[in-house]
This record gives structure tokens, C-alpha cells and sequence, in this order.
């Protein structure tokens, strides 16, 4: 569902205080007329790779997979996982003619959707805008890399301690969350088969550094699960 977003000055987006405070307020005005908000349910495509680039697109609310095709006949491999004030284009947003990987809701989730033209006129005569788009684009990508970079250097055990840290002190800040990824997701992110990470959630419960309650999943030894993420 389309919907213009709450204000067409942007002064309730999320937003405003790491890249739209740097915009006037005749520029603030003329992006709001080229952008808009999209709800979008847990499992719907909010872009698919090899889509024409055209639109930028801001999480709002909501937790989203990153997914790239590197092969028709096998399965998408998620690389990465973005959260609220995120912004997605990945990983070339301007450059590129068409979008490089597929985004996924994994939670239901609002996206701000900008007009790619607009943003372009704005990062060649707003040098402070300019600045402020390339550390926030950086930050992205540096995340993503960042994450398969960590994993690589860890074992089985460390890469599910490393996922489940991850949801735990990134994106919910709290010891206690419901996973949004289902096990074979969880395999796909950190290059594992999925019965490895059952038997590691499973043998993380009994040793009762985890519990386990359907998709519900409680961190009960915050020191054994870190140890196991770095040195796993």
C-alpha cells in the first residue's frame, strides 16, 4: 500500500536528523513531492534484483533481508539483514542501472521510497547533503561487509552466537526476542547447512546458555554466548 508520508516537510521522518536537517527547506519541499511511504507485509518483495534503479528506499519500521542471486539455479543467499534509518540502493544506489539484490520484509515494515533523480540533483548542488548521503550509503555497505567478514573468521558454533547477538543487542535490545528468520534462513545468512544450526541451537539449550520456545529465543548466559562469538 502507497500512501504519502506523514509530512510532505519531512519534519516527522526519521530521517531528518542524519541527512534531511542538511536540505533547505525549498529543497526539503521539492524531494517531498518525489517521494512516498509503502507498507509492506512480513514476506513481500520490496525490490528485485535486475530491476530498473530508479528509487532509493529508507526503512522507516521494520527488518528486512538482503538477498543476491548469483546463480538461476541455486537459492538466493542472504547477505545481510537492515534495520529502521537504513537506507537500501545497495550496494552502487546512483551508479548502477538496475538493483543489485533482492530486499525481503521479514517484519511487516515502512519504507520511505525516493525518487533515485531527485537525490541526484540534490547531491550535485548540495555539497553538505553530499557528504552526509556518502557516509550514510557507507555505513550500509561497510555493515553488510562487515558481517561476512566476522563470520568468515568464526566456526559453526561462533556464527549462530554471532546471529543471535546480532538480534539481540542490534536490532531488539533485549536478551529475550522472537527471531524473525526461520533456521534454514539462519543457515543461508552464515553458510551453513540447516541441520548444523539445529543442532547448535539445540545443544546451546542444554547447556542452557539459550532458551528456546518456538521462535521465541531468551539469551540465559549473556557471557558464554559472547565467548562463543568471538571465539567460536
Amino acid at each position: 500500500m502507497s500512501q504519502s508520508c506523514p509530512s510532505p516537510h519531512c519534519h516527522h521522518c526519521g530521517f531528518s536528523k542524519n541527512l534531511l536537517t542538511y536540505l533547505s527547506a525549498d529543497e526539503k519541499l521539492s524531494l517531498s513531492l518525489q517521494k512516498s511511504m509503502r507498507s509492506f507485509s512480513k514476506g513481500s518483495t520490496i525490490v528485485k534484483q535486475g530491476e530498473a534503479n530508479n528509487q532509493l528506499f529508507f526503512i522507516r519500521m521494520g527488518l528486512v533481508k538482503i538477498l543476491r542471486q548469483t546463480n538461476e539455479n541455486r537459492r538466493p543467499q542472504i547477505i545481510g539483514i537492515a534495520s529502521p534509518r537504513d537506507m537500501l540502493g545497495l550496494i552502487n544506489p546512483v551508479a548502477s542501472d538496475e538493483y543489485s539484490y533482492t530486499v525481503e520484509a521479514i517484519e511487516p515494515s515502512e519504507i520511505c521510497m525516493v525518487e533515485l533523480e531527485a537525490v541526484k540533483n540534490l547531491l550535485q548542488t548540495n555539497g553538505e547533503f553530499a557528504l552526509r548521503f556518502i557516509e550514510m550509503y557507507s555505513k550500509v555497505s561497510e555493515g553488510i561487509l562487515g558481517m561476512r567478514l566476522d563470520l568468515n573468521q568464526l566456526q559453526l558454533r561462533g556464527r549462530v552466537a554471532y546471529v543471535l547477538c546480532y538480534f539481540a543487542q542490534t536490532i531488539y535490545y533485549s536478551n529475550k526476542f522472537t527471531l524473525p528468520i526461520s533456521r534454514r534462513e539462519i543457515a543461508d545468512l552464515i553458510g551453513m547447512r540447516v541441520e548444523n544450526v539445529v543442532r547448535i541451537l539445540s545443544e546451546m539449550r542444554l547447556e542452557k546458555v539459550i532458551s528456546i520456545e518456538g521462535s521465541t529465543i531468551e539469551i540465559l548466559n549473556r557471557d558464554k554466548i559472547r565467548w562463543y562469538k568471538l571465539n567460536g
